[in-house]
């Protein structure tokens, strides 16, 4: 949780003078249809894990997360589909990223980097200072293993589904991101109280996992999104980024 508040500073700090948007037209079909789709998914993933049927994994989650909300929401516009396609991919956020929003998303990435390095560094087990270069090399090729997988397809459905859609409806984004990201952490239950081994088979602590660190993390993801004036890919990066650089310390920290 530490981590993902410090990223919270960092965007909010960095992104302080860009201008942030939000629609003046709330969709409540589009709100209902996101809500009900999120108990779809969830449904499934309880059930998925519950009875190891492997209905959900990071190859159906471009089904769930990006294909068949994206045809679905474009349906529920009027006029021809391939205006109201392009017209939905557009609010979601996928466009071209303009060079100072890039280059201050690049800038909370790096920070946060060396920001990690530097408290793992401290550890009297194994400085990680010595394993730079080799976490270095790795990190790229997780990075674009992220980018294709959940950095994408949970910022698409999340972010530029559920809370673009909050936040119009309610003209409260901090709020709206807040809850987004309760949904965004509750969304990683079935996986904590199934799958990870520290949580599993027990509400409480899966509970205490998700809202600690997936919640706070989720918030720190709705900021980009938002400060980035709702450029998905900013978020997208910024979250391959950071489940990259786990997995980057995670090959050279003591019992990895």
């Amino acid at each position: 949780m530490l981590f993902a508040i410090i990223l919270m500073v960092l965007i909010l700090v960095i992104f302080r003078k860009q201008k942030a948007e939000y629609s003046d037209e709330g969709s409540k079909t589009e709100i209902i249809f996101s809500f009900s789709w999120y108990l779809l998914y969830f449904a499934l993933a309880m059930i998925s894990n519950a009875f190891h049927i492997n209905i959900i994994n990071e190859v159906t989650n471009w089904l769930f997360f990006v294909l068949l909300p994206l045809l679905i929401l474009a349906r529920l516009k009027k006029g021809k589909f391939k205006e109201a396609f392009q017209e939905t991919l557009r609010e979601i956020g996928l466009k071209r990223i303009d060079k100072e929003t890039g280059f201050r998303t690049l800038l909370v990435c790096m920070l946060y980097m060396g920001i990690l390095v530097f408290v793992f560094s401290l550890s009297d087990e194994k400085p990680v200072i010595t394993d730079i270069p080799k976490m270095l090399v790795r990190l790229p090729i997780f990075m674009c293993l992220m980018l294709l997988t959940a950095g994408f397809t949970e910022e698409f459905f999340f972010r530029g589904i559920v809370q673009r859609c909050v936040v119009n409806s309610l003209k409260q984004p901090y709020i709206a991101i807040v809850f987004t990201s309760i949904l965004f952490g509750l969304y990683h239950f079935p996986f904590a109280y199934y799958l990870w081994e520290q949580t599993a088979g027990s509400v409480v602590n899966s509970l205490k996992a998700i809202l600690v660190e997936q919640a706070v993390t989720g918030c720190a993801l709705g900021l980009m999104y938002y400060k980035s004036s709702n450029n998905l890919w900013s978020s997208a990066v910024l979250h391959a980024f950071v489940n990259a650089s786990i997995m980057a310390f995670g090959t050279v920290l003591p019992g990895s």
